[in-house]
């Protein structure tokens, strides 16, 4: 490939470094893009030799620039923090030292438009206003930047000296007092609280945790084993600090919901919240002294946020900064704040009306950096990472539109490829938990739902005559045609809405996975590899695609489990009967065609729904067949013009559909329900769960809890069917009736948690629950209050339910599930050895396990 290069500018902001791009000439975000960055930086390696980190964390940052479209804003700047051993690329925070570059490098681009003047900074008059969108906090900050009253030209030179930088500069006032809430977007105190108590080790310790600019976990350092002025390299290199310090940090994030086991916090939260370890100042000239973790290592200095969210700290009284201030000094205008490479003045002033109050009102909270550019030119692009940028001279690029790669081939032949060997055995160990649990609710709901016998009536008079020795209905026998069995087996998965669920992809993939493939598996009476094989290919297919889609496709009206649902079928269907990659490719072709499915089912809880799946299995069969006998599917069903990605979701992207094929299970973020419910009320039924148990007995005035504004349309809207709905998929899919049937019943019901539908107590308790959007929750997050008659409130947050894989049921959990579901069914003997079939399935054939269900 010919040498590829990339505009960039190097820039120090503050005590932090990060190369600037502008957004126009690199990869929407996504996969292409977050490679490219990795590999600009050089992570993950801990020297980050090979690109242009610095190997510490203050220069492990990238930041990308475009002119803002927002009337109140000139630019809107994205921040990303690279992890240097991991590689891991968050784009969710911002660097305060790298905003005051943020600035300067707008300017000399040319994306500012009208000069504004800014406020005087230190002795500086001429300076000018601009207006910065941060993407990852949601907030607005506004830098005013020294220029030259002549040229308007960024002055860079003055005798402005800021702690951890040799020289001086010229001063960048950085106002951030419309940083409030700017990670969890829930105020100042994202638990309402001025210091929580957590457990560490056999004492409770008070924390605080304050989001201004940054999210922080505060904790004293007395309380943490330390003096509070060890320097960075000796807390670094001292794993027994590190180790107590995320657990401080991970029982904070448990606190406000992001992430559900503290011990996985790096995992489930990594970068934020940040960690303020907080001690007297010892310098004549501070106020407070500060260590500042990030990424489970000390800052050299202080992060600009970590400054500004430090100040407002320590104008709440009785948080654990307040504790530590020096005595007599928090209503001064100007925090002292001590760091290990000296002392950094943060201008925080409160308004009037909230003076001698414990939770202040700020009118000022700002800070003043330099900032200078170190180099401006062209980075090289490894082949490996090059890419076809969105614009070329200025002008967006569409060839890429017209011409787009040909993803489904690729798709095609990744399914003909694919081999036992090649699949990593934690995925196979995935396979066989993914397996186990959709024939359990599947024999469960087709023994105990009351679609299921309507389903079956009208599938045997579609087939007509019994077969002898055809495929097995689940606990229905084997006379069926494979894709009327694959068809009701497929109902029945998805009558509980008990299956599983891939939250990224927005779908429900194994109901039509597992029934596809077994249908096929047992005509052909395959080998368990094979089955596994073409498991594993069929989930990939489905849950990559359903990624590409996004929550466009709900947005548009589909359904991804019926629309998504068939192609991954038909990979299944495909190896197991070894189709070659030009037939694979017809049958996504003609797949195409029959992919259907509508969000319409949510005006009436209708049972459509449940056949979704069910008619992706049955058509699935005809294209397979059809493409096997030489018919000619369309090409490109997924890219070309009026294919799947622009017919079916207004959000669609080819990026990242097919990076790392083979090597990258996008299937491995399946989660296995605890609850037969929408997916979109695990997190609150997890919560009420916590909160029930907790205050048992208290009556409750009212329950409010936000959603992201996907869910809310589809759990909460519209109203009159959720607050008292009528019949099961309705309840399945409210919220309100998920809320109140857990809080007075417990979440352990299974699927009786239906037969409460007209219960009284129930009905009034809905009446008390408002569900609001909110375009700051996203994914399945959930945020939380209760508040009870005597006027006490609790706050919670999640975003993981149990099931999700950063919160797994454990493998005892998947066993008990499906033994309460099948074992009065089969008789507990039966349904231990359906565990133990498909445990051992390299060993056994398909008609060996469907000849126990």
């Amino acid at each position: 490939m010919s040498a590829q290069t990339l505009k960039a500018a190097y820039y120090r902001g503050g005590s932090s470094k990060a190369v600037f791009l502008l957004e126009d000439d690199i990869p929407p975000p996504g996969n292409i893009r977050d490679a490219l960055i990795k590999r600009l930086i050089g992570a993950p390696d801990p020297l980050q030799i090979d690109g242009m980190g610095g190997s510490r964390v203050v220069s492990s940052k990238v930041a990308i620039i475009r002119k803002s479209t927002r009337d109140e804003a000139d630019v809107d700047y994205t921040f990303a923090q690279i992890g240097i051993t991991d590689g891991v690329v968050r784009y969710d925070n911002n660097c305060g030292n790298i905003s005051s570059a943020v600035g300067p490098f707008a300017i000399t681009a040319g994306l500012v438009g009208k000069f504004r003047g800014g406020a005087p900074s230190l002795g500086h008059k001429d300076t000018q206003e601009v207006r910065i969108y941060n993407t990852g906090t949601k907030k607005l900050l506004v830098a005013h930047v020294p220029v030259d009253s002549k040229t308007g030209g960024v002055v860079e030179e003055g005798d402005f000296s800021i702690a951890g930088v040799p020289g001086t500069g010229a001063p960048i006032l950085l106002d951030y007092s419309g940083t409030i809430g700017a990670t969890l977007g829930k105020g100042l105190l994202p638990t309402q609280n001025i210091t929580d108590t957590i457990q560490l080790g056999e004492n409770q310790i008070p924390i605080t945790i304050c989001d201004v600019a940054n999210l922080i976990v505060f904790v004293k350092a007395a309380d943490v084993g330390m003096t509070g002025s060890e320097t960075p390299d000796e807390i670094n290199s001292n794993p027994e600090i590190i180790k107590v310090l995320s657990e401080v940090r991970g029982k904070g994030s448990m606190l406000v919901g992001r992430c559900s086991d503290w011990t996985r916090v790096d995992e489930q939260s990594p970068f934020i919240p940040l960690m303020a370890v907080m001690s007297p100042a010892t310098e004549s000239n501070g106020h407070l002294s500060v260590r500042l973790m990030l990424d489970n290592k000390c800052h050299e200095s202080v992060a600009g946020t970590g400054s500004v969210c430090i100040a407002a700290c320590s104008r709440i009284r009785g948080s654990v900064a307040h504790q530590q201030i020096r005595p007599g000094v928090d209503s001064e205008p100007t925090l002292q704040l001590q760091h290990p490479r000296g002392v950094m003045p943060v201008s925080v002033s409160v308004k009037e009306e909230s003076q001698g109050k414990d939770i202040p009102i700020f009118q000022s909270l700002s800070f003043v950096r330099t900032a200078r550019r170190v180099m401006s030119g062209e980075l090289d692009v490894p082949s490996e990472v090059q890419f076809t940028p969105q614009k070329v001279n200025g002008v967006q690029n569409g060839h890429a539109e017209q011409t787009p790669p040909n993803v489904t081939e690729e798709l095609c032949q990744f399914v003909a490829d694919l081999r036992y060997e090649m699949i990593d055995p934690k995925m196979v160990a995935k396979v066989k938990e993914l397996v186990i649990d959709q024939i359990g609710v599947a024999v469960g709901a087709a023994q105990g739902a009351e679609s299921s016998e309507p389903f079956v009536k009208a599938v045997s008079t579609l087939q007509g005559t019994a077969i002898q020795d055809g495929s097995t209905v689940f606990t229905k026998g084997k006379t069926w045609l494979p894709q009327f069995a694959g068809m009701l087996n497929a109902a029945f998965v998805h009558t509980f809405d008990f299956d599983d669920t891939d939250a990224d992809a927005i779908v429900h993939p194994g109901a039509s996975v597992v029934p596809s493939v077994l249908a096929a598996g047992e005509l052909a009476n395959c080998d368990g590899k094979t089955l596994i094989t073409a498991f594993t290919a069929a989930y990939e297919i489905i849950c990559r695609i359903g990624r590409a889609l996004g929550l466009g496709s709900y947005e548009r009206g589909f359904h991804n489990t019926g629309t998504v649902g068939i192609l991954g079928a038909v990979a299944g269907i495909s190896k197991v009967r070894g189709l070659d990659v030009k037939q694979i490719a017809n049958a996504f072709g003609l797949a195409g065609s029959f992919a259907s499915g509508s969000m319409q089912f949510l005006e009436n809880g209708s049972w459509n729904k449940r056949l979704h799946p069910a008619m992706a299995v049955h058509n699935a069969f005809i294209a397979v067949t059809m493409a096997e006998a030489g018919v000619l599917g369309s090409a490109k069903p997924l890219e070309g013009k009026w294919g799947m990605l622009h017919a079916y979701s207004t959000s669609a992207t080819l990026e990242g559909l097919t990076d790392n094929l083979g090597k990258e299970w996008k299937f491995a973020k399946t989660a296995i329900k605890p609850w037969p419910a929408c997916r979109m009320t695990h997190t609150s039924i997890q919560m009420v769960d916590e909160l029930s148990t907790l205050y048992k007995g208290k009556p409750v005035k009212k329950i409010q809890v936000e959603l992201s504004p996907g869910c809310w349309n589809i759990v909460g809207m519209p109203k009159q069917n959720k607050i008292h709905p009528q019949c099961i998929v309705d309840a399945q899919f409210s919220l309100y009736y998920q809320i109140a049937v857990s809080w007075l019943y417990g979440i352990d019901l299974q699927w009786r948690v239906y037969d409460l539908l007209a219960d009284k107590k129930l009905n009034e308790l809905t009446e008390k629950i408002d569900i609001l959007s909110n375009e700051d929750v996203v994914t399945l997050e959930a945020r939380m209050q209760v508040e009870w008659e005597d006027g006490t409130k609790a706050n919670r947050a999640m975003v993981f339910p149990l099931g999700e894989p950063e919160n797994p049921l454990s493998r005892d959990g998947i066993y008990k599930k499906f033994l309460g579901l099948v074992s009065h069914i089969y008789g507990n003997k039966k349904a231990q050895k359906i565990i133990a079939t498909v445990e051992n399935l390299e060993s056994a054939h398909a008609q060996d396990l469907m000849s126990l269900l």
